[in-house]
C-alpha cells in the first residue's frame, strides 16, 4: 500500500498534500506503546496536562498534582538505555520548592503560542502564572476567585494576548498580559455562562469562512433537538485543527461533536465509554481530523471522528488517565496518568521499513540488487 502511494507520487498521480495526509494517517493508525522512547518524569503526583509547543514542536510541557511543571525535549534524548531506548529527562522543573511555585495541584500548563520563552500554568491555589522559560521566574500572575481548572490561549490571535481560564467561580475569566507597564497591570474581563447571552452573541456574529471547504456531517440535517449538551458536568473540550468542529466530554460518559458555525450537535453517536467525573479531561485529535483520543479510566480510546466507531484502545497505564496530546510532527501520542508517568505511543513501523516490506511483497528487491550490493 505504501509503495503504491510512493509510486503514484512519482508519476504525479497523487498530489503532494494528499500524499502527506495519507502518510500521516497511516502512521496514526499504527500507534503502539513505544519501545524506543520514554520520558523520565520528575513528578510526584498525577500528570494533569500535556502540550507540545506550537512554534518548533520540540518541547513538551507537563503539569502535575504535586504543584510542579516540567519541560522535556522530545527531539534530543538525555541518555540511551540498553543502547537504543531514548530516555528523555526534564530540562526544566518548577515545583513547590521554587520561590514562586504553586502551592497546590497544577491543573493546566500551556505554552505561549508564538514563542517558547513563556509558558502559563493554572492551579488549584487560585493563581494563573506566566513564567519566563529561560530564567524560570514568574513575570506575571493573576488571582482567580476559585480553583483554576483550565487555561487556553488563541494560537492565531494577532491583536491581543488574552488567557482564557475556567475556574470554580460561576464566571469565566479573560486575563491579558503584555510587555508595556500599562498592560502588565491589566484587568480581568469576566464572561458569565448565561445561555440567553450566548444565543444573542451567536446571532450577532457574522461568521465567514472564505474559500475554506467544510465537511458537513449528515446529522446536521436531522430535525431532532440538538440543544442538549450533556446530562452532567462538561469535563473536556477540544476543537479540530480546522476550527470547524468542537468535541466535548461529560460526566455522563458521553462524547459529543458540535458544529461550531451553527452551534448544533451533529448527533454522532459514539460507542460506549466510561469517563472520569471528578476532574477535567484533556482530549486529543489528529490533524486530519480522523481520530479523537479520549482518556477512559485507565486506558485511552481512539474513536473515528465521523463513524463514531472505536478504532483502537491503548492500555499501558496502571491508574486513571487524565490527559493526552497528539504530536502532529512525529505522529506520536503522549498520555499522562495518576501513576505519575508520561507514556509515548509511536507508529509501530518506521516508513522505510514499510517500503522494504512492500518491496518484498511485490518481488522488487531482487530487481534492485546488483553485484555491488553488500
Amino acid at each position: 500500500m505504501w509503495l503504491e502511494e510512493v509510486r503514484g507520487r512519482e508519476r504525479g498521480e497523487l498530489r503532494a498534500r494528499r500524499f502527506v495526509a495519507a502518510a500521516r494517517a497511516r502512521r496514526a493508525a499504527s500507534l503502539a506503546l513505544s519501545n524506543r522512547k520514554e520520558f523520565a518524569t520528575p513528578h510526584h503526583g498525577a500528570v494533569n496536562s500535556l502540550q507540545v509547543d506550537l512554534t518548533e514542536g520540540r518541547y513538551l510541557l507537563s503539569g502535575a498534582s504535586d504543584g510542579s511543571a516540567a519541560v522535556f525535549d522530545v527531539w534530543n534524548a538525555t541518555e540511551y538505555e540498553a543502547g537504543f531506548i531514548a530516555k528523555h529527562r526534564n530540562i526544566l522543573l518548577v515545583d513547590k520548592q521554587h520561590e514562586n511555585g504553586h502551592k497546590f495541584a497544577v491543573s493546566a500548563a500551556i505554552w505561549y503560542p508564538v514563542d517558547t520563552g513563556l509558558f502559563i500554568t493554572g492551579s488549584y491555589d487560585h493563581f494563573v502564572k506566566v513564567w519566563d522559560t529561560n530564567s524560570t521566574q514568574v513575570v506575571m500572575d493573576f488571582k482567580m476567585p476559585g480553583k483554576v481548572y483550565a487555561a487556553a490561549m488563541s494560537p492565531v490571535a494577532t491583536t491581543h494576548m488574552l488567557i482564557a481560564t475556567g475556574s470554580a467561580d460561576v464566571q469565566d475569566h479573560m486575563d491579558s498580559f503584555g510587555p508595556s507597564p500599562s498592560r502588565r497591570s491589566s484587568s480581568t474581563q469576566k464572561r458569565t455562562g448565561n445561555a440567553r447571552n450566548s444565543q444573542a452573541m451567536r446571532k450577532g456574529q457574522n461568521l465567514t469562512h472564505g474559500q475554506m471547504q467544510k465537511r458537513l456531517h449528515p446529522g446536521l440535517s436531522s430535525s431532532q433537538n440538538r440543544a442538549t449538551a450533556h446530562y452532567g458536568a462538561v469535563t473536556g473540550l477540544r476543537t479540530t485543527a480546522d476550527g470547524m468542529y468542537l468535541l466535548s466530554s461529560g460526566s455522563d460518559s458521553r462524547l459529543r461533536l458540535w458544529d461550531i458555525d451553527s452551534g448544533c450537535n451533529t448527533l454522532v453517536n459514539y460507542e460506549a465509554m466510561r469517563l472520569q467525573t471528578g476532574k477535567p479531561l484533556q482530549l486529543a485529535v489528529t490533524d486530519d481530523p480522523s481520530l479523537v483520543f479520549v482518556p477512559c479510566m485507565a486506558s485511552v480510546k481512539a474513536y473515528n471522528l465521523w463513524s463514531a466507531m472505536t478504532f483502537q484502545t491503548f492500555r499501558g497505564h496502571y491508574e486513571l488517565v487524565n490527559c493526552c496530546y497528539y504530536n502532529t510532527q512525529y505522529q506520536e501520542l503522549y498520555t499522562g496518568s495518576n501513576d505519575r508517568q508520561i507514556l509515548v505511543w509511536s507508529p509501530s513501523t518506521p516508513p522505510f521499513t514499510e517500503m522494504e516490506d512492500d518491496d518484498k511483497q511485490h518481488g522488487l528487491s531482487a530487481v534492485d540488487e546488483d553485484n555491488w550490493s553488500d
